[in-house]
Order: C-alpha cells, then structure tokens, then sequence
C-alpha cells in the first residue's frame, strides 16, 4: 500500500514538471511574439584590434546622428520621416497636401513651410459635402506593418547612412584602406522601438586594412534614448478620445455660444431676439471670421491632458466657469505618462473653412415691424455657423536625448455644420435660411430698377457684387449683379431705405434709395478696391539707462524669436461699411501681405517675444516709525513675476510693445509701391533681464504703448517703398 502511495506521488510530481515546463515554454514562446528580441539577443559582439575600434565608433556615430534626424522628421511630421520619398514612405504618393489646410491630408507647420505634418483624425471628404461625408487618419503604425514608424525609420537610414560615413575619408586620410564588403551581406539596418529607446542594429560588412593587419566588421549597434513607445501610445489615446467624444467641436461651441450676443464686438448669436426701437445690429461676414480666428487661436491652448507633467486642474468658486474649465481637460488619466508634457494649438495663418447664413458679406437678423405709432422692431437673430480648423497637438518629453529633449507632433481637425459636432452624412448649410428672410422681401412693388456696380479705381464693371435692401430695420437679399456689374430688379416701395453693396476684394458701400411705385429707376454705385501689400516691420526700442527708460529712433529687423500682428481698421466714410485687414510678420522669416484701400486706418500693433521674460523676486523696505526708533524700516518681499504664457521654449509669448496710431493709406502711395513699412515700439525687457536690471517699476512701461505712439508718431509713422 504505501509503494502505491509512493507511485501516485511519482506520478503528480511529473504532471506537475510536464505543466510547468509547458507553462514555460508558452510563456516564453508568447512573450517573444509579442515583445520584439533585444538587440543585445541578436548581436554577436565581434572583436577587433583596438587600432580599429574608432572605425566602429565612427559608423556607431553616424548611425546615432541619422537614427536621431529620421527621429526628428517623424516627429516634426506625425510619424512620417518624409512626404516626398517613396522609397522611404511607401504611402508618400497617397499624400493630399495643399496650402489649404482643411483640404489637405497634411498642413504647414509656418507659412509657406515644406514642413508639414500629418492629420490623425479629419475630414476626408470637401468641406462642402452633404451626405457620405469621410472621416479618416493618416495615422501610421508602429511597428509590424510595411509603413510602420519601424519600418520608415529602417529605410531612412539605410538610404541616408552613407552621406555621414562620406566613404571613410577621415580614416583614408591617416592610412586606411575601408571597402565595403558586399560579398558578406548588404547595408541593412533593423530598428526597434523599446519601451525606453529606440535600438538600432545597422549590418554593414566592411573590409578594414592598416599596414599589415586587416580586419572584418560588419554588426554596429546604438541606442537612441527617446521614449517613442509611450510618446505613440499618449498620441494614439487623444486621438481616439477626440474621434469618440469629439472635444475639440463641443469646445469650438461653447466658445461661439460663449462669445456671441446682439452687439457689434460679439459674435452673432445662433439663437436670441430683440425687440427695440433702434437699428439693428450688423456684422460683415469677413469680421465675423477673423474673430473665429482669433477665439480658437487663443483658447484651443487652454486644452490639457489629466496625467501628464504640465496638467493643473484650475479650481473656481462660481461653478459655471468650473464647468468651463473642466471641459478643457482630456481624461486620460495614466500616471505612466508623468513625464510627458501636451500641448495644443491653433496657429493664425491656418485658413479656417467658415460660412455663415449672410447674404454675402452682410449679416442682419430677420425683422418685422408692429403697424402702430410708435415703431417697434422685433430682431430674430438666428445665425448658422460652419467651421473647419486644425489644431496641432504637441507632445514633449523633456527628459529624452539626455535632457536634450524630444517633440512629436500631430493634427486634429475640429468640424462644426449647422451649429452642430460635424457627424457623417451632415448637410452644409444653406443660404437664404431664417436669419436673412424678412416680410420686406414679398413686396417688391416698384418700377424696374437698374443697379449699376462699377470699380471706384479702374471704373471697370463689377461681377458677383451682393446686393441688400433695408428699410425700418427690414433687409432684403435683392440679388447679384452678372458679369457686366448690372442688377435688374423690382424692389419694395418704402421710404428711408439704404441699398447696401458687399463684394469680396472691396470696400462695401451703403446708399440712401428710395423706390417708387411703378417708377423705373437706374443708380450707379463705385465700390473702392482693396489691393494686396507686402508687409515689413521694424522696430525702435525703448531702452533702460540710469536715467530711466528712452525712446531710440533707430529702425532695427525684428530677430528671429520676435513676430507682430497687425491689424487695421479703416473709418468708415461716405457711406462705405467697416473693413478691417489683418497680418502676422515673423521676424527674419516669410514674407507677409495686407489688404488695403485708400482710407484713414486705426492701427493696433502687437509685438510679441518667444523668450521668457521674468522679474525676479525682490525685497522692498518700507518707512515704518515706532516709539522707540523714529528711523524703523520693514521689509517687504515681491514676488516674482514670470510674463511667459506658455509652457515650452518660443510659446512664452511676452507682449513686447507694439503702436496704437492713426494712420492715412493714399491712393498714391498705393499705385507707387508694393510694400509697406510699419515701426513698432520695443520694449527692450531682454536686454535689462540680460543686465540684470529688471525691477517691479519697470512693469508699468507696458502700459504706454499707446503714449510712446503718440509721442513719437512722427517718426513712427509707416513708409511705403
């Protein structure tokens, strides 16, 4: 009995090891599926005499520095080592890019830029498409497929590697004698996104000689300490966040709603009334968009990630701005990603898609009127937004490349139509909906009406110009003119109207007009052109000495960390409707154009800086007599003050001047020359931070601005050449 007992025992024992070791070799077997061999697994350290080791640190060398350049194009191009390589990128044909960025596959990183980078989730289909609308990613694999990240970075250094080692030449010169050695095996690199870095095993078999000693080399291996795996893995999860719940939409809503209302300086509401006894609020459809730009601009950089290193949860006492606040936050949530820092933005010079429910560039509410004594109108504002717009995505790891640090970037596309988060198959809008339909429109009861629509410069016809009748805060869409700038229509009979005439390229015009009853009438009207301009800016500072800050009328270039905004508003006169121009100017970098016509202008010019600009803390002492010391003094510490707005280096955007100046653009000035020349006010904060010089005081020279432009206007003052 016990010798059976003995046997059973046996018999557990073995099953047991049979299971373990099955356990084990299923283990191994799936963990090396699913985990890539280590470099040091594949390679065989060779041995070679030392007086040949700094060849194998040289192709070591070269293998780091073009790992590291194919690393830096997938980071600058989201994922991508080139657009234009197919042998590199095999999809590179497959690659829509166009200057518009909302009908491209990809968009320019600046103006003008061969630097593109690539949409992880967008709208496929044009902006004007009402049903079957796609939406796709040009979001490349990993690892594992033909055009994976691992794969392009394989090919980019296979075909890039041999510019670097520039046939040994550094080696011939002292002696050697280095032959590639094809007849062992071809130049193949096999590159590895571990978890950590990025391995790169380089084969390249080569014949080295030096005297009487000769040697064989062909396994090279490096390692390029940039997170890419977790980089990827944080990119991929905010992508698929935003195609799920669609942030960037519900926030473009929220801010439209935010900042919209019946007056001029808002945006028109998509849903709100007015029953007044004044006019009604107008906006021109061109504003409008340029204040889109501006929101987006300035609020899709509030997005934050919850988990990574630069995420802080703002915390209000009223609880909507908390709600506000909170809808800023993508809820990744995973401590793994501590170490990463995520931004987003809009930049300027992207056009948007925008449309708006205006006839032409004229956006009124619809309107009646009540038939009593006193007149009173009742204003439906109902206004229909279509926005299409990139925003880029920024993911930082500070830490990588031994502190050097490494950025990769993507695009997403925020898509609203009818008000509405843009889903599959949603309709555009269409014009002539509520906002433009009024009672005035069905009583056209005049003689025939001939419109005609010349250019003020050239008197040349003008084609496709709006026309918009108003009366008692009524409008009416009438028409637009052919291509002989004529317009032919019965128009309602009223008292006090205003024709008003918008046309894209011109200053639009308003004319008092008064139609008859049967009465035929003709009327022309001249619309001042508007033509483009190229723009430079320069600067004059205002500098720190011992006596105080003063004003240097010397122009200097704006350097390649500065940039300006400018815009104009032109004063309005003989009838003609608001028009205002925007420009960006980087500094030493692309070339910028303005819209202008003749006309007075408001000029407002913002100088802004990429350098962190900081006034440190200081300690100030305070007269303070007590009983017993008449001569007491407190100290009192200041803290400091860091003027940067944003978190990485050249997004610190510190306000450094800039000119508030009324301006006179002549005719002449615009028939003669094709530039103009605007100065700035500078004030030269880096150059007393680099002294050291920097005090609480100087803060408050941020705010004259406005007295420097006045005081000095003369010399100020914008040039054409």
């Amino acid at each position: 009995m016990m010798k059976q007992k003995k046997s059973q025992v046996t018999i557990f024992i073995i099953v047991g090891l049979i299971i373990l070791i099955g356990g084990a070799v299923f283990f191994y077997s799936t963990k090396k599926i699913q985990e890539p061999l280590k470099p040091e697994e594949k390679l065989v350290e060779e041995q070679v005499p030392a007086e040949f080791e700094s060849i194998r640190s040289y192709v070591n060398d070269c293998a780091y520095s073009t790992a590291l350049k194919g690393l830096t194009n997938i980071g600058e191009h989201g994922g991508y080592t080139t657009f234009t390589d197919r042998s590199i990128n095999k999809e590179a044909d497959s690659f829509k890019i166009t200057p518009i960025p909302t009908q491209s596959d990809a968009a320019p990183f600046t103006i003008n830029s061969n630097l593109q980078i690539a949409y992880w989730w967008y709208l496929k289909s044009p902006n004007t498409c009402t049903s079957n609308c796609l939406f796709t990613s040009k979001r490349p694999e990993l690892r594992q497929t033909e055009n994976s990240i691992e794969k392009q970075l394989e090919r980019f250094i296979d075909s890039k590697i041999r510019e670097c080692i520039n046939n040994f030449e550094p080696f011939i010169q002292q002696g050697y004698k280095i032959t590639e050695a094809k007849e062992l095996g071809e130049l193949k690199s096999d590159v590895t996104i571990a978890s950590d870095d990025v391995l790169v095993v380089l084969n390249y078999p080569i014949k080295a000689e030096r005297q009487d000693t000769k040697v064989d080399i062909s396994k090279f291996l490096v390692r390029v300490p940039v997170g890419l795996d977790k980089i990827y893995d944080l990119a991929s999860r905010i992508k698929e966040l935003d195609k799920r719940y669609r942030f960037l939409e519900g926030q473009t809503l929220n801010l439209i709603s935010g900042f919209s209302g019946i007056a001029k300086e808002k945006l028109p509401p998509m849903a709100d009334m007015d029953i007044s006894f004044g006019s009604a609020v107008m906006w021109l459809k061109n504003d409008v968009k340029n204040r889109i730009i501006e929101i987006l601009e300035h609020n899709m950089q509030k997005f934050q990630v919850d988990g990574t290193s630069n995420y802080h949860r703002d915390v209000s006492g009223d609880q909507l701005t908390q709600k506000i606040k909170d809808s800023e936050i993508i809820p990744v949530t995973d401590t793994s990603f501590r170490n990463l820092e995520v931004g987003f933005q809009y930049l300027n010079f992207w056009p948007i898609y925008f449309d708006l429910n205006c006839n032409g560039q004229r956006c009124v509410p619809s309107s009646a009127s009540a038939p009593i004594p006193i007149p009173i109108g009742i204003q439906n504002y109902n206004f229909v937004y279509d926005v299409s717009f990139p925003v880029m995505v920024e993911i930082t790891d500070p830490s990588a490349l031994n502190n050097q640090g490494y950025t990769f970037r993507f695009l997403l596309e925020g898509n609203v139509r009818n008000n509405e988060i843009m889903q599959e198959s949603t309709p555009s809008i269409q014009i002539g909906t509520e906002s433009d339909r009024s009672q005035l429109c069905d009583l056209r009861t005049s003689g025939d009406v001939e419109l005609k629509i010349l250019d003020a410069a050239t008197k040349k016809p003008i084609g496709d110009a709006q026309v918009t009748y108003t009366v008692a805060e009524e409008s009416c869409f009438i028409g637009a003119t052919d291509a002989n700038g004529a317009l032919k229509q019965k128009f309602p009979v009223a008292l006090g109207g205003v024709v008003d005439v918008a046309k894209e390229g011109y200053i639009g015009k308003s004319v008092e007009f008064d139609a008859q009853i049967g009465a035929d009438s003709s009327k022309t009207i001249e619309l001042q052109p508007t033509q483009t301009k190229k723009v430079v800016v320069k600067k004059k500072n205002v500098v720190k000495t011992p006596q105080g800050w003063k004003f240097v009328d010397k122009a200097e270039d704006l350097n390649n960390k500065e940039n300006a905004i400018i815009s104009l508003t032109r004063i309005s006169d003989n009838g003609e409707l608001e028009f205002s121009t925007v420009a960006n100017y980087e500094g030493q970098g692309e070339k910028s154009e303005i819209e202008l016509a003749p006309g007075r202008y408001t000029a407002d010019i913002t100088l802004r800086l990429d350098q962190k600009i900081m006034i440190p803390e200081q300690v100030k002492e305070v007269w303070k007599p007590t009983k017993t010391n008449p001569f007491h003094k407190e100290k009192y510490p200041i803290p400091a003050i860091d003027f940067s707005q944003g978190t990485t280096p050249g997004d610190e955007n510190f306000p450094a001047g800039g000119l508030n100046l009324e301006i006179t653009i002549s005719k002449d000035d615009l028939l003669a020359y094709d530039t103009i020349v605007f100065y700035v006010v500078n004030l030269d904060f880096a150059s007393a931070q680099a002294a050291n010089n920097l005090v609480m005081d100087d803060v408050g020279q941020m705010d004259k601005i406005e007295k420097y432009s006045n005081d000095y206007q003369t010399v100020l003052y914008p040039k054409f050449r």
